[in-house]
């Protein structure tokens, strides 16, 4: 058998060949040989890394299958996703898994099944990684422990020869019905499988353009296809969204001044100075279906993103009708109590807004969508923005909300 490098440059040859798109994904990131690794491959910042032992000990069918799901996973930007605080590594591979399972048919590896965690199947890492709990595992206890190496502490050395064992069980050829047991389990050490995954907008930038350059899917089925494609679409960054929101709301006053000549007259008349003007309005849904993290989400908003151009913002709460008065703030305080919580309806807040535009120049509605379609009153102009709580409750309303305004979620 050839040496790994050697393995690793047939492969691309091969994809170069055959299979475009992973060959596109392929050639954006650095190969590098990892001896140290418990594991047979793992991807993130920018790197492939191998651990050459394992590797050799994969037929060319598991090692192609074996480097080909990490390439699904970076298509599917798993990798740069943001990695949530004292999220455990177990729960990231669960989740990417998951998502992998449902759009894609591996002959070689196993992948966890949502059904496993009594979860639906046909979701995206993001749904995944937020309905696994913190103190659900995918596995029993006794997996647990074989899997994640608990016990007993385990050398890479000792994992290498496990491979090579398993795989003199099993026979040489690629198409043994036992293949799926010779492959060692990320899960043995999730962790370490996760330790080059933290978010990078720079890749997920370069990730969408490959995806969108591909024009041959190769093997990859429809359904795959589709799925990569519908997360790459649909992965809108609300910052973008609330900057071009703020910029389309900012107004200015003009004040004569005799500190700055007139660029006319110079020195013989005044000259003009403009100061900011913009009023903003940010309502917050505090229903019952708004979860304490999406409150605490919205509320990080109001205290960091509105900083400058803002002359005067006014916050207020709302679910079946707006609770209490508006509190003014120069800059968004660090702590709003919550009010309401009880059903959703934006026409209170709609109203409100109505009676006062005269005061403000954009109307931020901070929600997860579930309320009946407002109706704008004749003469309304404010323009609006909707932000919601989850990338679900932006598919299910982003056309009525896009008919009235901006619209764009949170990743929570």
């Amino acid at each position: 058998m050839p040496p790994c490098q050697e393995r690793f440059r047939l492969l691309a040859e091969h994809w170069f060949l055959r299979e475009p798109a992973f060959f596109s994904m392929y050639c954006t990131h650095q190969l590098t040989s990892n001896p140290r690794m418990s594991i047979p491959i793992r991807v993130g910042k920018g790197r492939i890394e191998y651990m050459p032992e394992i590797i050799q000990t994969l037929s060319d069918a598991e090692f192609e299958e074996t480097v080909g799901v990490e390439m699904l996973r970076l298509f599917l930007k798993h990798p740069y996703e943001r990695k949530p605080a004292h999220c455990p590594g177990i729960r990231m591979i669960a989740a990417s898994d998951m998502a992998l399972w449902s759009a894609y048919k591996f002959s070689y590896i196993h992948l966890i099944a949502p059904d496993t965690c009594n979860l639906p199947s046909g979701k995206h890492y993001e749904w995944y990684l937020e309905h696994l709990s913190m103190k659900t595992s995918p596995f029993s206890k006794e997996e647990q422990e074989s899997r994640l190496g608990q016990n007993a502490e385990e050398r890479p050395e000792d994992t290498a020869e496990e491979c090579r064992k398993t795989a003199g069980q099993n026979g040489a050829s690629a198409a043994s019905p036992h293949a799926p047991e010779r492959i060692p389990k990320s899960y043995r050490n999730a962790d370490e499988q996760t330790a080059l995954w933290e978010e990078d907008e720079e890749m997920q930038e370069r990730i969408s353009e490959i995806i969108q350059s591909v024009k041959d899917w190769g093997s990859l089925s429809g359904k795959m296809a589709e799925t990569i494609l519908a997360a790459d679409r649909v992965r809108i960054d609300y910052r973008q969204i609330l900057n071009s929101f703020k910029a389309s709301i900012l107004s200015s006053r003009r004040c004569l001044t005799r500190m700055k000549p007139s660029r006319r007259y110079g020195y013989q008349q005044m000259g003009q100075r403009h100061s900011f003007s913009t009023g903003l309005l940010i309502a917050i849904d505090t229903s019952g279906s708004i979860s304490s993290t999406a409150l605490c989400k919205f509320y990080g908003i109001v205290n960091h993103f509105f900083q400058y151009g803002i002359e005067h913002m006014d916050v207020i709460q709302f679910d079946a009708a707006v609770q209490g008065e508006p509190v003014s703030l120069r800059k968004a305080r660090k702590e709003i109590k919550a009010c309401g919580r009880g059903g959703t309806n934006f026409q209170p807040v709609i109203d409100f807004a109505a009676q006062r535009q005269n005061r403000y120049d954009g109307l931020l509605i901070l929600t997860d969508g579930h309320a009946p379609i407002p109706i704008l009153p004749q003469g309304f102009h404010l323009r609006i923005a909707w932000v919601c709580e989850s990338r679900e409750a932006f598919l299910k309303h982003k056309g009525w909300m896009q008919s009235l305004g901006k619209a764009c979620y949170m990743n929570l």
